[in-house]
């Protein structure tokens, strides 16, 4: 299929990977930017009031994790500062925010999360979160050059993610429609919920839609979350086709299982923020993980029967169900990639994933077009049998009724084909009908068709532009096809004579079987007077 590696090869090659890597690379240094020099008469202090905790100090430009109790939690903030910064913390679990500034003026910035302009000076704030369950909370204060400029390469680095998720819906979605191949379709869905989810989580609807408070609630962003993981489990499945090979694990866990996570993330959008909610959204985590699990050990098994491409499938699993454990029970291991680990993983696996699922349908294709070749060849001659040459004439016929010009059919019948079965047994004779076969292909062009429709009978069908070219065609036809000098073996040479009858329609006729029943005729008459020369020669 050389048109088909013409369009995948570029799309998914090496080259398209380097803006894809040098996007991760940016993406990581983001959230590595050294530290900028504190000035020695700056430095804030926080304290969680409600648990009575020691004070920490909060250095700059660094974050700082605070464990957050379920419910009312009260912050106080105390900073010494010679000019303006900005307080910043995570919005994951935050329900409600209100400060107790004791009148001192702080402003909320336009921001991905919740940030506050501190004043210069000496101060003390109060922040009261209302938090939807216990959760570990990065707090941090920057200057306002280093946060504005660290916001911009933050959006413009996710702005390019969210392109190339765009991209990739988009391409994957029509290629599908072109193809015929749902699989595509959920790809497709796949990777927009997906791209949904971290354009909820990373915050950036926060500056475009600020006063939507539903779409940025923690209950929308759960939503999309079941939807991610409904559509992964439909699309990899259907990928992988677990469906097959597995029916019943699928049928009583995977499918149920993902819908079930999606229910558990609509029951949320119609709770209270409440302790079942808080169970519900652990559940949603441990189910989503035990889904991704079963998926990879299933798939594991393909790599280990040798199934196709199963180990790229395998291998983007395993970064999913890295990020799944960093996100479900190691937050105190690495808060950056409880965070981020998913973004990286989706990252790698979107492109690997569309590599694989157009590998697939290459191959689909591929074996497709091998079975009709195999199915329209004669397996002795290696030309087309009756059935694939019947399908090429039809096409030629109905080329010269769209077009007009000369269509051609040669019939070609072995002389005393029979006697040379019989005399020197079938193996000779069937080694006769390949050379003869393979002497004819020599003579025609690629668009002059032969096919074996009988055990010593060879037809050829061609279309012409004009009655010169036909004739052109008929005259070498009859010229070099008559006689054959066959070495059957070292030892066993055979002249092998042959009967031709070639007709020329200016108009195509109504059917095949009028062209055959022609030529047929032609030559039969070819052959009697064959054998009536023959016969005056003799006498």
């Amino acid at each position: 299929m050389p048109y088909f590696k013409h369009w995948v090869s570029p799309v998914f090659s090496i080259k398209l990977l380097r803006p894809f890597l040098a996007f991760l690379l940016t993406f990581m240094c983001v959230f590595n930017l050294n530290a900028q020099q504190l000035s020695p008469n700056e430095q804030c202090h926080i304290q969680l009031l409600s648990d009575t905790s020691e004070t920490k100090e909060l250095p700059k430009n660094t974050a700082l994790f605070i464990q957050l109790a379920t419910g009312e939690n009260r912050l106080r903030l105390s900073c010494i500062l010679n000019e303006q910064a900005i307080f910043t913390f995570g919005k994951d679990e935050i329900l409600n925010v209100t400060l107790d500034t004791g009148g001192i003026n702080v402003e909320q910035v336009l921001a991905n999360s919740p940030s506050y302009i501190l004043p210069a000076g000496t101060f003390e704030i109060d922040f009261i979160f209302q938090t939807h369950h216990k959760f570990l909370q990065q707090f941090s204060w920057l200057s306002t050059a280093t946060f504005f400029n660290s916001n911009l390469i933050n959006n413009i680095t996710m702005g390019a993610f969210y392109g190339l998720s765009l991209t990739l819906i988009f391409y994957v979605f029509f290629m599908g429609r072109v193809l015929g191949d749902n699989r595509f379709q959920f790809y497709s869905l796949y990777t927009f919920c997906a791209a949904t989810f971290f354009l909820l989580q990373e915050g950036q609807l926060n500056i475009i839609l600020p006063k939507h408070s539903f779409l940025l609630s923690h209950q929308f962003y759960l939503l999309f979350a079941g939807l991610t993981v409904v559509t992964a489990v439909l699309f990899i499945v259907r990928l992988t086709d677990l469906k097959k090979e597995w029916p019943k694990v699928t049928r009583y866990f995977l499918e149920p299982g993902g819908v079930v996570v999606l229910l558990m993330s609509i029951m949320m959008l119609q709770l209270d923020h409440n302790a079942l909610s808080a169970y519900l959204g652990q559940g949603m985590s441990k189910l989503t993980l035990a889904l991704m699990l079963c998926i990879f050990m299933l798939v594991a098994v393909q790599v280990y029967t040798k199934k196709r491409m199963a180990n790229w499938v395998l291998f983007s699993l395993s970064l999913m169900v890295i990020a799944m454990l960093f996100r479900t029970f190691l937050q105190d291991f690495s808060p950056f990639l409880h965070r981020y680990a998913l973004i990286f993983a989706f990252s790698i696996e979107a492109f690997i994933l569309a590599v694989v699922v157009l590998t697939k349908v290459k191959n689909i294709k591929q074996d497709k077009l091998l079975a009709e070749l195999q199915a329209n060849t004669d397996e002795l001659c290696n030309v087309l049998n009756r059935r694939g040459w019947e399908h090429k004439a039809n096409q030629i016929l109905n080329e010269q009724r769209a077009k007009g010009g000369v269509s051609a059919l040669v019939y070609l019948d072995l002389n005393n084909f029979k006697q040379i079965n019989d005399n020197l047994g079938h193996d000779v004779g069937d080694k006769v009908l390949m050379l003869i076969a393979s002497e004819i292909s020599k003579q025609l062009e690629t668009d002059e068709h032969l096919g074996r429709i009988g055990g010593d009978e060879f037809v050829i069908a061609a279309y012409f532009r004009n009655e010169e070219a036909a004739q052109y065609f008929r005259d070498k036809i009859v010229n070099n096809l008559k006689h054959f000098a066959l070495k059957i073996d070292e030892k066993l040479t055979l002249d092998v004579t042959c009967s031709l009858g070639c007709k020329t329609f200016n108009e195509a006729p109504k059917s095949l079987r009028d062209m055959l029943i022609l030529a047929d005729e032609s030559m039969y008459q070819v052959k009697q007077s064959e054998k009536k020369n023959a016969a005056t020669a003799l006498y």
